[in-house]
């Protein structure tokens, strides 16, 4: 026993707690959920013709996937406070491995539905706990720095995803994508062994007992300033979560634009969030959260504003206008959901050292049910114009800004 225990002292080497090494691991373990969703994007209609399927019920792995996404973002936060978030994590990142080889081997649509929803319940680990382990080891401006490092290596992920999975999908078939993730958690579980030390020092043996969870989150949602930077976070991904359900469609029924310029529209997307991530690491830590937070939710609401009124001229006047008078405002947005989330989120998680993993359970779930609402909304509201898909992104854009206006402005003076 003795010399198991120094073998694997031997063998790990945990990376120092302000090393940039660790911050990019916590992107990478943020970046499951994304992967999980982008990659197998170009495989859905072989999966169709495969399965004997029509659309919506391929659709329906996706729905799985955010359905499985969002429930257990209440759950991860609360056990790892309890048992700490290494364990917690390595938890995830096994089940999410074996649900992908699950899903690979998936024989009917049924199935691979089923294996998409496991597969959501161990990628659901990374986002909360990545969250909550950089509230752990750093404070106030450091923690959105770290953030916003965070954010930068996650938002590469929906730029490379669909691309590799194009790739393995003309090369290897649909089930390569799976296997290609299932290497992927695998790989990261063993960096997350060998790496990342157990960062949390306040463990509560009560966390998970049902009366003090739902007291935590009680809490929680009676904080004006907590509210307030979840708004931020949750109508700003609402926002963008519209922009990934419908731009496929408007930009290709209203502006014409193929496949392969979709693909350069959606990468100029990306930029303008990493653009926003970037900024975010190099400035906070001078402005402070709340003024680059501020900045951020205002870029939100002057993108999705200025889309909207583009959109409703052109649509008035019966103008054939560029596809850039869509991405150029949407970068201007994505520019400030790359500042807002980070700062959102640190914010969010500053005032509960002791229940860190509660609180971004609780903001991941808001985040995640936005999304999915504003989504079904958008899906429903498409037509063969570009307004729905404005205007929703522009009342989002709109909501964040005055979350940050309403609430963390107004809480900053009596505070």
């Amino acid at each position: 026993m003795a010399r198991h225990s120094i073998c694997t002292a031997d063998i790990m080497r945990p990376l120092r707690g302000d090393s940039t090494a660790l911050v990019v691991l916590l992107g990478c373990v943020t970046a499951l959920g994304p992967l999980s969703t982008d990659m197998y994007l170009p495989s859905l209609p072989a999966m169709a013709d495969i399965f004997a399927v029509d659309a919506a019920a391929v659709q329906l792995t996706l729905s799985a996937f955010l359905a499985g996404f969002a429930v257990t973002q209440l759950i991860y936060g609360p056990v790892s406070d309890r048992y700490g978030r290494r364990p917690t994590l390595l938890f995830g990142i096994a089940l999410f491995s074996l649900a992908s080889i699950g899903c690979a081997l998936a024989g009917s649509i049924e199935w691979l539905i089923f294996w998409r929803f496991l597969q959501a319940l161990g990628a659901c680990a990374g986002v909360v706990l990545g969250r909550a382990i950089a509230r752990d080891l750093f404070e106030g401006a450091q923690a959105a720095k770290a953030l916003s490092l965070m954010a930068m290596t996650l938002g590469l992920t929906p730029a490379v995803a669909p691309i590799l999975g194009g790739y393995l999908q003309s090369w290897f078939g649909w089930q390569a994508n799976f296997l290609a993730m299932a290497a992927a958690g695998v790989a990261l579980g063993l960096c997350v062994l060998l790496l990342l030390a157990e960062s949390n020092q306040h463990r509560n043996p009560a966390a998970t007992r049902i009366g003090p969870m739902l007291r935590n989150f009680a809490s929680l949602i009676g904080h004006a300033r907590y509210r307030g930077y979840v708004g931020c976070v949750a109508f700003s991904y609402g926002g963008m979560f519209a922009f990934i359900s419908g731009s496929s469609f408007t930009l290709r029924s209203v502006f014409g634009v193929g496949e392969t310029t979709f693909g350069y529209c959606f990468a100029l997307i990306v930029f303008g969030y990493l653009g926003g991530g970037m900024a975010g690491a190099r400035l906070t830590t001078r402005m402070g959260v709340d003024r680059m937070l501020g900045l951020g939710t205002a870029s939100c609401a002057l993108g999705g504003i200025v889309m909207a009124v583009l959109q409703t001229y052109a649509w008035a006047n019966d103008l054939a206008w560029h596809w850039l008078s869509m991405i150029a405002p949407m970068m201007l947005f994505t520019f400030g959901l790359g500042l807002t989330m980070p700062q959102g989120q640190a914010g969010a998680l500053q005032p509960f050292p002791k229940m860190a993993g509660s609180a971004a359970s609780l903001m991941g779930f808001a985040q995640m049910t936005t999304g999915a609402v504003v989504g079904i909304f958008v899906g429903h509201a498409l037509n063969e114009t570009a307004l729905p898909l404005s205007y929703t992104i522009a009342a989002m854009g709109t909501a964040t800004f005055l979350s940050y206006l309403l609430i963390i402005r107004r809480t900053a003076v009596t505070d």
